[in-house]
């Protein structure tokens, strides 16, 4: 089978273009064929990408290159972030895909959140975009819901976001520790861009609370916030001032309740560098107010790192079960949760709920999807 990929897509610094690309691995050692179009044009981009979206839609290079693919169906990986001011780029292709006989699957990642944050023009979008697409993928129930609640949505396929293969290390922990001076310091990691919705303020609030109540509890453990702020462009920057104002109050909160010492903030980080943090860390914090999914807990479970979440979206269903969630935006029991795991000996691990879909899981899945729409209306005989 022939699946060309619409998607971010490395060296893009984005979750889904990763996603996307391990996904096309496992379908590619499966024996299909699979091309990319990127959401942007990249000269450091691989060969599997054969184009990429206009300002406008697709360029005649695009269709030329597409019609050389030939693809026997469009696999489109959907977030408004990953997409930002080229989403009516990609709207406008996929209603010119619409009026041929090739079938569109769209995975939507984060439907809940970009219709909560977008409101009315952003139950618009998922409506156009769900109208032009034969089938939709979707990882959570509660983004399911999303779909057949507010969104009127009568289908769509639960496949769970796969539990990601974690990079080979390339530099250690031990490199890591003493670059950013953290020595033999407990190590708490907040991974990934920083966003206003993933609680970051919380967790800081949390650790104000510990330090009042017995500074010793803090003395030996460093929070290490790896990320930065994502860059947006076009009308999406409003987003990132958005996430550098709070990316500021939280500097602030943590200077204000004197925590500001046992912070660290690393900025981007560099795939040589992703295994090693997580190597480093005794656990993974995700405070998240919303949540789809995460990508983060999917590296920490891989690594096999120590987790403690709140239950928002998605995270409820992944950690279900597990003693280390917590109700979003409450620092207080955020604050008991972590004192308790400062409490055991280092080693000891959170119980992570029951396990993820495995890659090679999710890719059949997939395909299985795949070959529905193939042999739906709009698809062609195999």
């Amino acid at each position: 089978m022939r699946i060309l990929f619409a998607s971010p897509y490395p060296p893009a610094r984005d979750g889904i273009g990763t996603y996307t690309q391990i996904l096309g691995g496992a379908l590619r050692a499966a024996g299909h064929e699979v091309a990319v179009v990127a959401v942007r044009a990249d000269q450091g981009a691989g060969r599997e990408v054969i184009g990429a979206l206009g300002p406008w839609g697709a360029t005649d290079r695009l269709r030329s290159a597409v019609a050389d693919f030939d693809p026997d169906l469009v696999h489109v990986q959907f977030a408004v972030p990953a997409f930002g001011a080229r989403t009516p780029a990609l709207v406008r292709w996929l209603a010119e895909l619409a009026r041929i006989p090739v079938p569109i699957v769209t995975t939507l990642h984060e439907p809940s959140r970009d219709t909560a944050l977008l409101h009315g023009p952003g139950r618009a979008l998922y409506r156009r975009i769900a109208r032009l697409s034969d089938h939709l993928i979707v990882h959570t129930k509660g983004a399911l819901d999303t779909l057949t609640g507010p969104l009127a949505v009568s289908h769509a396929e639960v496949i769970p976001h796969f539990s990601t293969p974690p990079p080979e290390p390339v530099s250690t922990a031990d490199e890591l520790r003493e670059r950013f001076g953290l020595g033999a310091a407990r190590l708490l990691l907040a991974f990934g861009y920083i966003h206003v919705d993933k609680g970051l303020n919380d967790l800081v609030q949390a650790l104000v609370l510990m330090h009042r109540r017995d500074s010793r509890t803090l003395r030996d453990v460093r929070l290490v916030v790896a990320g930065a702020v994502r860059p947006r462009s076009g009308p999406f920057r409003v987003f990132e001032a958005r996430d550098r104002l709070h990316l500021a109050l939280v500097r602030r909160s943590a200077k204000r309740g004197g925590v500001a010492d046992r912070l660290v903030f690393t900025g981007f980080v560099p795939g040589d560098d992703i295994a090693a943090w997580f190597d480093a860390a005794e656990t993974v914090v995700l405070p998240y107010r919303k949540a789809e999914q995460s990508g983060v807990a999917n590296l920490a479970r891989a690594y096999g790192v120590p987790v403690i979440a709140t239950t928002a979206g998605g995270l409820g269903e992944l950690f279900a079960g597990s003693p280390g969630t917590v109700s979003p935006r409450s620092p207080e029991r955020l604050a008991e949760t972590l004192a308790a795991f400062l409490a055991t000996e280092p080693g000891i691990t959170v119980p992570q709920g029951p396990q993820d879909a495995e890659l090679g899981t999710v890719a059949a899945a997939t395909t299985a999807v795949y070959r529905t729409a193939v042999a739906g209306p709009r698809g062609r005989s195999l």
